[in-house]
């Protein structure tokens, strides 16, 4: 995957993901279910998500590995999507803490946040070359499957959205 490549696939989860909740009542973003987290909670989580990957990829490694990718696009897509009726428990880390209390909130933290991700890349800011950074559950990952991951856990979370709003 290119540098542009990867930009295209952020902005299509980008659009999709606005376009998805836009619509929601007030009702809707904050109904919850019993052990589960709303949507302005899901909205929370993503924004954590990306803010910790960004962190992470914009960080040196003395790892490397010989190819581009370790867990591969289509396992990472079938993983965190296909089978995304396995749970996976957020590290509290990553756990909503309630700062989103609106749309608006989370529209203009997660846009900004999308605009530096996708800055840092083309100015060379982030180097999307084959460092490796462990990830707690995958293991060793390449920028690459960092990159992947950014991509299908926004697309994890529209899909459970929509499971949400369609009830």
């Amino acid at each position: 995957m290119d540098n542009m490549e990867f930009i295209d696939r952020l902005n299509k989860t980008t659009s999709d993901i606005l376009q998805t909740v836009k619509p929601c009542s007030p009702e809707q973003l904050h109904f919850k279910q019993e052990g589960r987290w709303n949507i302005l909670e899901i909205l929370e989580h993503i924004c954590l998500t990306d803010k910790v990957i960004y962190t992470i990829i914009s960080r040196p490694s003395i790892d490397t590995n010989p190819s581009i990718e370790i867990v591969g696009n289509d396992r990472m897509k079938k993983i965190l999507v296909e089978q995304r009726d396995q749970r996976i428990n957020a590290p509290e880390l990553l756990k909503p803490k309630g700062e989103m209390k609106d749309l608006n909130s989370f529209e203009k933290t997660f846009l900004a946040q999308r605009e530096t991700f996708k800055n840092d890349i083309l100015t060379g800011k982030i180097v999307v070359d084959n460092r490796v950074h462990k990830h707690p559950l995958l293991n060793e990952m390449t920028i690459t499957d960092w990159l992947n991951l950014t991509i299908h856990h926004t697309q994890r979370h529209i899909e459970q959205i929509k499971d949400i709003i369609n009830g």
